[in-house]
């Protein structure tokens, strides 16, 4: 109560047992300090063991206000110097109130006392008044009691100390009744936490039913996602094959009712736009247009001609690797220029008899430039066996 270290001490072994009868040992505690925010669990038990006031500070003590606060004193680790700083801080804040206390105390009144229980809540009035006896009252019946010729040999010391325990018993009987009073709370308590666990049942149950029913409607919710996300992929491919089919049947109109033939748009010379196009509209037979012919090699023209195309028209440059690919399965490649084709909407058409035309002059021309490659072979190997006459002769 004076401010003043009593005790330092630390050990990894102490149970909650040993480090409560440790403190009983050093005396009552008033006042149960941590230096955390919020109170660990078992500074909330010993508090409750003693019916001790709990001190927490606003926010945990940094390091630098421990060290500033213990350097005046000796600690072994810095779990106790956390502890002493913990006490240290508590009763800085409680210093005034006690020394304010301390000077209002009457004679007759132990401070102490008075001091622990302004801290419980009285007021200084009011504990004052528990703790206050009248202790001439007490004097005059302990004197009345004793016989004269022994009065005087007792002494004041012995008045004093008898109205001290009259006045101790008068404590005790007021504790007692603090206790019966406390009882009573505790069972009002007991009934209350009784009536709170039956209503928590009661909230857990219905939360139950919640959690169970927020389940089968996150189900159900995601079951309704899936079969939107179905019905959306349902109505693009259906309107895919509705385009597909007006096309189709824009192209069969076109060839049939006129001597026309449609011709097939490839956006690009690679595998995917190849089979998608073959996917929508078929490429057997087919007249290809390749928007862009540049980025194809030997395995894109490879695929077009096992589709079964019958020529190929370009609009750019087409690789060399790809031209040769075509030459070799018999498949002409036309630029724009050299056929006339007409474009209506989105339908690419060119007349039949100009194309069978030009389709006739394409495979002349392959293979004319086959022949012309054998030749060219059959020179080249006459050459060299010619050299290699001259060579032995």
């Amino acid at each position: 109560m004076k401010g003043q270290v009593i005790s330092i001490a630390s050990s990894r072994s102490w149970g909650f047992s040993e480090l409560v009868g440790l403190l009983i040992e050093s005396g009552h505690p008033i006042i149960i300090a941590t230096d955390k925010n919020p109170t660990p669990g078992t500074v909330e038990r010993i508090k409750r063991a003693f019916n001790a006031i709990l001190y927490t500070p606003v926010s945990s003590l940094s390091v630098e206000q421990k060290l500033r606060d213990t350097k005046r004193y000796p600690y072994a680790n810095e779990h106790e110097r956390d502890a002493l700083a913990a006490a240290i801080d508590a009763a800085r804040s409680v210093k005034n109130k006690l020394e304010s206390v301390e000077k209002k105390a009457p004679l007759e009144v132990e401070p102490d006392e008075l001091q622990m229980l302004v801290l419980r809540g009285h007021t200084v009035e009011s504990a004052i008044n528990l703790l206050k006896k009248p202790l001439a009252t007490v004097d005059n019946r302990v004197q009345e009691e004793i016989p004269a010729p022994e009065k005087d040999l007792l002494g004041p010391d012995i008045l004093y100390l008898k109205a001290l325990i009259k006045r101790q018993d008068e404590q005790i009987n007021r504790l007692l009744s603090y206790v019966v009073d406390l009882k009573r709370s505790l069972q009002s308590s007991q009934e209350k936490v009784l009536k709170l666990q039956n209503k928590i049942e009661v909230i857990r149950s219905e939360n139950a039913k919640n959690v169970k029913l927020n389940r089968e409607i996150t189900f159900r919710q995601k079951e309704i996602d899936r079969l939107s996300a179905d019905l959306a992929h349902s109505k693009r491919v259906n309107k895919g094959l509705q385009k597909r089919a007006r096309k189709l049947k824009q192209i069969g109109e076109a060839e049939r009712t006129k001597a026309l033939k449609a011709v097939k748009t490839i956006k690009s010379f690679n595998r995917e736009a190849i089979l998608a196009t073959d996917e929508q509209f078929g490429l057997a037979e087919s007249i290809v247009l390749l928007e862009d012919a540049s980025g194809g090699g030997v395995a894109a023209a490879e695929l077009l001609v096992s589709k079964g195309i019958r020529a190929v028209v370009v609009k750019n440059e087409m690789s060399e690797v790809a031209r040769k690919a075509f030459f070799t399965a018999n498949v002409p490649i036309f630029s724009m220029r050299e056929l006339p084709m007409e474009v209506s909407g989105n339908l690419i058409t060119i007349d039949k008899n100009v194309l069978e035309i030009a389709i006739e002059k394409g495979h002349t021309q392959i293979a004319n430039a086959k022949q012309q490659e054998q030749l060219d072979r059959l020179e080249t190997l006459v050459d060299a066996y010619k050299h290699e006459r001259m060579k032995s002769s």
